[in-house]
């Protein structure tokens, strides 16, 4: 199973319950309680695999924050996408974009009391967005649609 062949898929996908259910997840819904025009959302995590999922008001997956743990249990995102890069550093990501003639975005923000150096790759139904703190990969988070 590859990550991005996942985005757009409907939360009651067949692929998607028997993994929510492999790894007993509660899917929370969450609304716009405090009345500031937010869409209501839906989310699943997986903790073991560093995974949250959100899925829009109908109910499709749009978003993936994968957090950099160590998995020490069965992964089925097995195997390699040559669509999802694993950049050590952002400069290693920038040079990939450079050498490859990628689109891309990129900055410096502080959040949670911390630095956090990104760069985002923009394709046409998806974006990938690489987050560095203290120089490390922290997190990669897929995104459908156009960023």
């Amino acid at each position: 199973m590859k990550y991005l062949d996942l985005l757009g898929v409907d939360l009651k996908n067949d692929v998607l319950c028997d993994l929510f259910e492999t790894y007993d997840v509660q899917v929370v819904y969450e609304y716009d309680r405090t009345h500031e025009g937010l869409p209501d959302e839906y989310r699943a995590e997986i903790p073991d695999l560093g995974l949250q999922f959100v899925f829009d008001d109908r109910e499709v997956f749009k978003t993936l924050f994968m957090e950099q743990v160590e998995v020490n249990t069965f992964n089925p995102f097995n195997g390699d996408d040559e669509r999802l890069k694993r950049f050590g550093s952002k400069a290693e990501a920038r040079q990939y974009a450079s050498d490859n003639s990628e689109r891309i975005a990129e900055g410096k923000a502080e959040f949670m009391g911390e630095e956090r150096d990104w760069i985002r790759f923009e394709y046409g139904g998806y974006s990938i967005h690489y987050e560095y703190v203290h120089s490390k990969l922290h997190m990669i988070t897929i995104q459908a649609g156009s960023a």
